[in-house]
């Protein structure tokens, strides 16, 4: 229950839907901010492969690939009003539909993670070193993929 001035009672309860402040130090944002370019990413490496396979098509292609992703994101944001919640799709799936789902969703999400970690870091040591204009390096495969390795090491360090 909230105190008021004078040590009594207010009768308001205070929401437990408030993340403690200052949780999140400039290396843990450094590292949400760059999992929030993972769209980039993405787009970065399958838009090649989309123009080749659908020519003239590709933006109809990308918009409706658009629309799952759109009423994925409608769900989430709903499933957050009614049940505010800092996990994941896990935490909804649990409460709606039994631990073992939970804990499948949970799974599958990290899975997820985990197989596409490697292109994701691979698509962002190959930009960077063109972005760089080390054009020779990018095209060297022993080199790239060291430098992937680095870079997973890195963030590894940095989210453990």
């Amino acid at each position: 229950m909230a105190q008021d001035s004078a040590g009594g009672a207010t009768g308001a309860e205070i929401p437990d839907a408030e993340l403690k402040h200052d949780a999140i130090g400039f290396l843990d944002a450094l590292v949400i901010g760059l999992n929030s370019t993972s769209p980039a990413y993405s787009l970065a490496a399958a838009i090649g492969p989309i123009v080749a396979l659908a020519g003239i098509y590709a933006p109809g292609v990308m918009l409706a690939s658009f629309v799952p992703m759109l009423l994925i994101a409608a769900a989430f944001y709903y499933l957050n009003k009614v049940d505010q919640d800092c996990g994941t799709t896990f935490s909804w799936v649990t409460r709606a539909m039994g631990p073992w789902a939970g804990w499948l969703g949970g799974w599958a999400i990290t899975m997820t993670g985990v197989l596409v970690i490697g292109s994701l870091a691979d698509v962002a040591v190959n930009f960077g070193l063109l972005a760089v204009g080390l054009d020779d390096w990018a095209a060297h495969t022993v080199i790239r993929q060291t430098l992937t390795v680095v870079v997973i090491l890195a963030m590894t360090a940095i989210c453990v």
